[in-house]
Order: C-alpha cells, then structure tokens, then sequence
C-alpha cells in the first residue's frame, strides 16, 4: 500500500499543474512533408514492372518463343515452297490453348458457311470436323491425312467446329472416304 498515493481534491492548483503537464505530452507535432516517401513508391512501382517484363521475356524464351511475340511462337513455317513430309508439325506450340484432337483427312470447304475445311473421319458427315485457321494456310494440305489440334467453337450447322491452332502430317495424298457402296462422296 506503500505505492498508492492519497490524492487531495481540495487542492485544485497542484491537480491543474499535473493536467498541464499531462496535456502538453499529448501535444502532437505537426506532421513534416516527407518527400522520400512518394519516391521509394515509385522506385518500386517501376523495378516491379521491369522484373516482371525481364520474366517474362525469359519465360517465353524458355517456351520456344523468339521473345517478340508469343503469336510468333511456332514450330515450323508452313509456306507454298515449304516442303510437306509425314511427320512435319504446323502451327502453334501452345498447347493450353489448343487442347481439342481430331484425326482425318482434310479436304476443302466447309458447311453452309461454318469452316473453310473438314477433316473426314469417315464416310458419314455426321462425323466430319469443320475448321478454320488464322495460324496455319490449311490450303496448302488438303488432301493429306492429319491430325489437328485445336479449340472448339459453338457452330449453327456444323456438329463440330473448331479452330486449328496446331496440325501434325500423317499421311500424304490420303484416299478420300467412301460410303458402303465404294462411292466416294
């Protein structure tokens, strides 16, 4: 009981002193503009946008990229001159985008304005794939047996419509499909 101190209320000029005193710690200083801290933020901000470009530049080397576009990543150039052999790949290395597999032969056009080309894989239309391409001149292939890869996309007519980011040969000059009678259609 040594540590409590009795207080005594009839004084008030000692309890004035002690609230001044209590009031000027509580004072608070001006807050100073502080110029460092915009800068280190931008500092920041700009090493954290180099790293991620450097990265990722790096990343797409790694994946077979020349580093200047990830469209310009392909595994070979499929041109009028190029010469076609069973086993060349066309087309695109990305594989997360194009995940869709079809095996036919590719022939010219398409149905009722859906596809530029069909891959027959069999005689029955039913089973024919539709398909397009910006990334590789399906012209330059018809009549070969191929398997492509691809994404699918919602057709009006087509049974199945799909966008070919890949395309691997099989076969040259393959035999188109015929119906049970031997009639080629």
């Amino acid at each position: 009981m040594d540590d409590l101190k009795q207080i005594n209320l009839s004084d008030s000029s000692s309890a004035n002193i002690e609230e001044t005193n209590l009031m000027e710690d509580r004072i608070m200083e001006p807050v100073k503009n502080n110029k460092v801290l915009p800068i280190v933020i931008i500092v920041g901000i700009l090493l954290g946008l180099g790293s991620g470009f450097f990265l990722a530049q790096k990343q797409l080397l790694l994946a077979g990229g020349t580093g200047t576009s990830i469209l310009s990543a392909k595994p070979q150039e499929l041109t009028s001159s190029t010469s076609v052999k069973v086993g060349d790949v066309f087309g695109s290395a990305d594989e997360a985008t194009f995940r869709d597999q079809a095996e036919g032969i590719l022939m010219a056009g398409g149905i009722d304005g859906e596809g530029s080309h069909h891959i027959e894989r069999g005689a029955n239309k039913t089973q024919w794939v539709y398909v397009t391409s910006s990334v590789v001149d399906l012209d330059l292939l018809v009549g070969n047996r191929v398997t492509i890869w691809g994404e699918t996309n919602q057709g009006k007519k087509a049974g199945w419509l799909m966008d070919v980011g890949k395309l691997k040969v099989l076969e040259l000059n393959a035999a188109p499909a015929s119906d049970e009678t031997g009639n080629q259609e």
